[in-house]
């Protein structure tokens, strides 16, 4: 099955199927999505998402996001409003205090992670990961470009999976295709009346940094990756079992 879905209307729409994790299993196909902007999909990619499975989208972009493009309403998925910013303040503090020498994308994604609201929002998408548990049922989790909050997202349920950070690396870094036509992309995702540093982020490309300040921030302030998504998150051993039940063949 193909990795990155070309389906018209969609940014940076992707699958996670397929990716094995260090035990041995693999993530099902036609379980979970990642994507950027899906405001203007087709009634075909529509039809093509209807038979994939589609139940749940989760939209990490702020509400003047979600007002100025609209995800279109179905009679098969619910919208699930999830925006992860505004922060509060708080993981900007953490992140500064543990290391201010960071890729521009990697402060940001700590701080992102370290910030109570942005756990808050997390939490929610994990949740919704927990419902989708019936056969021939997907998710899909998006933002604008399907790069920052999405890769946010994705890394946090790929290492939750137990896949591999070298995997979860590269599946970040295919965001950087969609950058190969920069003026479709700024003129598709820049919002010359909104967030001028989400505007700044749509258009900055994936850096692995980016990725391995995330990692070293949970591990320097929660000790493990496990912890974290116990702390932040709810999620215990019971509901991490659920969720690779879910989502692992």
């Amino acid at each position: 099955m193909k990795r990155i879905l070309n389906l018209e209307g969609a940014i940076n729409l992707r699958e996670l199927g397929g990716y094995k994790t260090t035990s041995g299993q693999q993530i099902k196909y036609n379980k979970l999505l990642r994507s950027g902007d899906i405001s203007n999909l087709t009634p075909q990619a529509l039809n093509y998402l209807k038979k994939y499975g589609l139940k749940y989208v989760v939209d990490f972009r702020s509400e003047r996001e979600q007002n100025s493009w609209t995800d279109q309403n179905t009679n098969f998925y619910k919208i699930y409003s999830d925006p992860i910013y505004p922060l509060k303040g708080n993981g900007e503090k953490l992140m500064n205090a543990f290391d201010s020498q960071q890729s521009y994308l990697g402060m940001i994604y700590q701080s992102v992670l370290l910030d109570k609201y942005g756990q808050r929002a997390y939490k929610l998408f994990f949740d919704l990961l927990l419902e989708n548990d019936q056969p021939n049922e997907s998710l899909l989790f998006h933002c604008a470009a399907g790069k920052d909050r999405t890769g946010m997202g994705a890394i946090l349920i790929l290492k939750a999976l137990g896949v591999d950070d070298e995997t979860i690396t590269k599946d970040y870094l295919l965001t950087n295709l969609m950058y190969s036509d920069t003026a479709t992309i700024a003129r598709t995702l820049n919002d010359k009346n909104g967030n001028e540093d989400i505007n700044k982020m749509n258009m900055t490309k994936a850096d692995l940094a980016s990725v391995t300040s995330v990692f070293a921030a949970i591990n320097h302030y929660y000790g493990s990756f496990e912890e974290y998504l116990h702390s932040a998150f709810g999620i215990n051993s019971k509901k991490l079992k659920k969720l690779k039940r879910i989502y692992l063949d």
